[in-house]
């Protein structure tokens, strides 16, 4: 059965609510969405909640009733039918690039800066008809994004960004061609660091320095890099970035404003170093074996693992990043199974859904598939959890410079967000449900707003 979204007056039972026609000087009344006859999935817990109705105020969830409401249809009120579906949080991906869209060497060496800013625009609104409602990006110059999307010029999820991502000279921030000069050295800068897409920073003082001017863009958290990386190619995996006091400055710093440090690290070293100096949050840590795990349960950090990577092949990684990186690429694809045994086996809850695919518009489309990958470790209830409350958890984490304060995000509960979907199909039983968000997302709600529904022919 289509979606179907009313256009005559509805009265279901039970409650009434009645919606008087505005006088000349009233105060607006508040848009309301009625989303009846739905099974819901609230963030949490393992079954559905039959035969539910919800009632949305403006952008956050009033009402959830397990009987039928009542509404008159006028010009602020939005009727939808969900048929029997299910309605669930929308999704959210904690490590994205939403800057990044098309391959590191185009966007270096052959396009300007208007172009690299539509394309990130156009891929913000296919990240959000995807069912991603929230995304944490993960480094690259998303501030002036987020921005345009929370003030409705450009449709996309809600953006948690980092701002420019933060690296020591060689290490996984390092994009210069080989002769270009330091950017913290005399001569002039190269274009590419002027995109804010990620600072160099060597010491304490200019770890500090450039972690307070990532604040002072507008970053929400703090993105430094403590290990080799496959996308840049200087640094192989096994370096370990960042002296302990230079971790340490940019963990003070972030704690200054109330908000935390993550780090792209792969290996043991990097991960136990980064720890020790208090970082919260892991990006990847694909390489980790069993000391990394103990020490990461001990600890209680987040951990934001991809196995998109699974499914990419070398090609993929070519195109994205270059022929160079297709070596590192395989090494880090490699450990992708041996970390999902050993999240489980110790059991590490504080997991999240990331995907972390880079440069590559055709991999890029397959984000969703990652949903299915991680069956090889992880319930679909643990996945669905993953991608929606316990990733709202981790959006929070940013304290008091959260842009999102209204509600929860990640669940579905009265005073929560309105970022909803409704799927045909149960992702209880079969997460990969998600996998063919075309056909099986009907709904797409962000902030009380459908961007998409299927509606009854």
């Amino acid at each position: 059965m289509n979606l179907r979204t009313s256009a005559t007056n509805v009265i279901l039972s039970a409650i009434l609510i009645a919606v008087p026609a505005l006088a000349q000087d009233a105060k607006p009344q508040p848009k309301l969405t009625l989303i009846s006859n739905v099974n819901i999935f609230d963030g949490v817990n393992d079954q559905l909640l039959r035969n539910r109705h919800v009632l949305i105020k403006d952008n956050l969830i009033e009402t959830i009733s397990a009987e039928p409401l009542a509404i008159i249809q006028t010009d602020n009120v939005t009727m939808v039918d969900g048929g029997g579906r299910t309605l669930m949080p929308g999704l959210i991906d904690a490590h994205v690039h939403l800057t990044i869209p098309e391959p590191i060497d185009a966007l270096r060496n052959k396009v300007d800066w208007m172009y690299w800013g539509v394309v990130s625009g156009q891929e913000a609104e296919r990240m959000l008809l995807r069912g991603f409602t929230t995304v944490r990006d993960a480094g690259g110059p998303a501030i002036g994004l987020a921005r345009a999307i929370d003030q409705g010029k450009v449709p996309g999820p809600r953006v948690y960004p980092s701002g420019p991502v933060i690296s020591q000279t060689s290490g996984h921030g390092e994009h210069r061609n080989y002769t270009e000069p330091h950017p913290n050295m005399p001569g002039s800068m190269p274009a590419f660091f002027n995109q804010h897409l990620e600072f160099l920073a060597d010491g304490k003082p200019e770890v500090l320095r450039a972690t307070r001017e990532a604040l002072r863009l507008g970053a929400t958290q703090i993105k430094l890099m403590a290990g080799g990386g496959v996308s840049s190619s200087t640094d192989p995996l096994h370096t370990v970035q960042f002296l302990p006091e230079e971790l340490k400055a940019a963990v003070d710093a972030a704690k200054d404003w109330d908000t935390y440090v993550m780090v792209h690290v792969y290996e043991d070293a990097g991960i136990l170093r980064s720890i020790e100096a208090g970082v919260k949050c892991l990006e990847h840590a694909t390489l980790m074996t069993e000391k990394s795990a103990k020490a990461i349960k001990a600890a209680d950090v987040w951990v934001v693992p991809y196995f998109s990577i699974l499914k990419l092949t070398p090609e993929n990684a070519a195109t994205a990043l270059g022929p160079k990186a297709v070596p590192k690429f395989m090494a880090v694809k490699k450990g992708a199974v041996q970390q999902m045994k050993l999240l489980k086996e110790y059991e590490i809850e504080k997991v999240v859904f990331s995907t972390d695919i880079i440069g590559d518009p055709s991999a890029l489309e397959k984000q969703n598939e990652e949903f299915g990958l991680r069956l090889q470790a992880w319930s679909s209830h643990e996945i669905l959890v993953q991608a929606t409350s316990r990733c709202g958890e981790l959006m929070a984490l940013c304290g008091k410079l959260n842009p999102y304060t209204e509600g929860p995000l990640g669940v579905i509960k009265k005073g929560a967000y309105a970022d909803l979907l409704i799927v045909d199909g149960n992702p209880l039983e079969d997460v990969r449900v998600l996998e063919d968000y075309e056909n099986n997302i009907q709904l797409i709600m962000k902030d009380g707003k459908i961007y998409k529904n299927t509606s009854a022919k």
